[in-house]
């Protein structure tokens, strides 16, 4: 919520200082309405999301109780009715009476629009006798939605009796206004008679939007009348934008399974290659929202000619799947791996939804997958981060179960170090190294380590842990399949103190401590150590420190 302040200085007041309390504002009507038009107005997300967004900012205006008026209302519905989301007109209409908020023209307008393109005609009209009682202005933006209403359920003779008492009125006739001719057309499979219309009404300089053919478009594919359904194309106009209208009648033929037309019409449109990739992106999204199957999720993409875009494309939808819907991302992951390098975190996501559920079984499913049908190792932090959490029992049951599935012991070792210091449980993380030997990897389990004892306060355990760290020049791929290495080494204590000293440069006391304790386990340092270490305490180092360090110090270096 924007805030303001007064800048001014401290004044006096007798012999005291005292400063002006910050003075606070809070937005104000029109602020708040152009917050909740503005939801209605984002070009980069999904109706659904528009609407998510409108519901939360609509929940923080009541709850703080903010004053709203007509034009909250209005922009809600404007909300509701251009993104075709379902909500019930007469409760909204109640709940408005209740906080004796009155509802004006618009608000008609839009609930009379929202009950015709449901085909509730009988409640529309009886909207209509509402604003005919209370006197509201009846404009052309009624009839348009009658006949749109009409046009439904191909009712030409209503169609033509609204047309004709709107001229008896002298009501403007717009494209809006033919747009439901046009679709009841449609909805008689009268392509002829829509292309009629529509150069008739170019001949007289009245022209159609992209989304008005778009929506004589949706009707036929809809109906899956499809046959000629191409010679309408000619009439969309390439542009370098779309708009909201345009987008969801799109969306609404995928939803309709027409991946075709809806990919089409959108090469007809769409000239820039980059709002191009953007709007496949959000039709994608929809896709896995609307729970397509695999093969209709395929076509769209198939639909994308070029084969950069292709790709792009498929990665995109694997991208959505993960995050919703292991029936279609599984597939998809035998798809992309001829295509792309398939990396462990693919599976993360899959892997959080069966640890949701408790489902250890489908764990371990997911882990034969990834090494028997992709060839994919799971990596450290997917045992540390995805399996462990979620496993229950004796420790050296899930062991004996994980290692049946491909999980080596090196690599189980590593992560269950890894899954205890995370956790800041030293301790049983430092049992563990003393009663399962084994190799333990500097690399992976350092910087933790560190953390963990700082925070547990035990130079003990830290400097224990550190003796027993490896480092190799093999790869981890090699090393976690349990392959012995040639290569293995002891990480040096001069190597754990430098990078500690990264992690913890003020932590003096605490490398003081760590120093007390390689003197007791005779652990020496090299010369260069020493000297790093005597930087740090600078003109502060006292005699007994002094003498320490060169206790430490490895005789041969100095």
């Amino acid at each position: 919520m924007p805030t303001h302040r007064d800048e001014e200085g401290p004044e006096k007041k007798g012999n005291c200082k005292y400063h002006k309390p910050y003075r606070f504002y809070v937005i104000d009507d029109y602020e708040s309405v152009s917050l909740l038009q503005w939801c209605n107005n984002i070009t980069d997300c999904l109706p659904i999301d528009k609407v998510k967004l409108g519901e939360s900012l609509w929940l923080i205006l009541n709850v703080c109780n903010f004053k709203i008026c007509t034009a909250h209302y209005n922009a809600l519905l404007k909300l509701y009715v251009t993104n075709e989301i379902d909500f019930s007109p007469t409760k909204l209409l109640m709940e408005m009476e209740s906080k004796r908020i009155y509802p004006d023209a618009s608000t008609y307008e839009m609930c009379i629009e929202y009950l015709c393109r449901k085909e509730k005609i009988n409640e529309a009209l009886m909207l209509l006798e509402d604003m005919s009682r209370l006197k509201l202005r009846i404009s052309e933006i009624i009839f348009n939605s009658l006949m749109l209403g009409y046009s439904r359920t191909g009712d030409i003779q209503n169609v033509n009796s609204i047309l004709s008492t709107m001229k008896e009125l002298n009501l403007k006739l717009t494209s809006k206004t033919l747009i439901a001719v046009l679709c009841t057309y449609a909805k008689l499979n009268n392509i002829d008679e829509i292309r009629i219309t529509i150069e008739n009404c170019s001949a007289n300089n009245l022209h159609f939007t992209n989304e008005d053919i778009l929506s004589v478009i949706y009707v036929l594919a809809k109906d899956d009348r499809t046959e000629n359904m191409h010679t309408l194309y000619q009439y969309l106009k390439r542009k370098n934008t779309i708009t909201n209208g345009e987008l969801i009648l799109i969306l609404k033929l995928i939803s309709s399974n027409q991946p075709r037309i809806a990919m089409d019409v959108l090469f007809c449109m769409i000239s820039q290659k980059n709002l191009l990739n953007k709007v496949v992106k959000l039709i994608l999204k929809h896709a896995i929202n609307e729970s397509m199957t695999v093969n209709d999720l395929i076509k769209i993409c198939t639909h994308v000619k070029e084969q950069n875009v292709y790709d792009k494309s498929l990665l995109t939808l694997l991208r959505y799947s993960l995050m919703e819907n292991d029936d279609v991302s599984l597939p998809l992951l035998r798809i992309c791996k001829y295509r792309t390098i398939i990396k462990p975190h693919y599976f993360w996501p899959i892997l959080i939804r069966r640890a949701n559920k408790y489902d250890f079984q489908g764990i371990l499913d997911v882990l034969n997958i990834m090494v028997n049908e992709f060839n994919i190792l799971p990596c450290i932090d997917t045992i540390t981060d995805y399996v462990l959490p979620v496993t229950f029992g004796e420790l050296y049951d899930v062991k004996s179960i994980l290692m049946k599935h491909s999980i080596s012991e090196t690599l189980f070792n590593n992560s269950y170090i890894l899954f205890k210091l995370k956790k800041k449980k030293l301790t049983e993380a430092v049992l563990y190294m003393r009663y399962c030997r084994g190799d333990y990897f500097y690399k992976i389990l350092a910087h933790s380590l560190r953390h963990a004892a700082v925070f547990k306060n035990d130079v003990h355990s830290f400097v224990y842990a550190s003796t027993k760290l490896l480092e190799s020049d093999d790869s981890f791929s090699t090393l976690m399949l349990g392959n012995k290495s040639n290569d293995l080494k002891f990480v040096t204590m001069d190597k754990q103190l430098r990078d500690f000293i990264l992690d913890f440069p003020s932590h003096k006391t605490w490398l003081l401590r760590i120093l007390h304790e390689l003197q007791k386990q005779k652990i020496r340092l090299e010369y260069d150590t020493v000297c790093a270490i005597e930087k740090i305490f600078n003109e502060h180092l006292e005699y007994d420190v002094k003498l320490l360090l060169s206790n430490l110090t490895n005789k041969e270096d100095t």
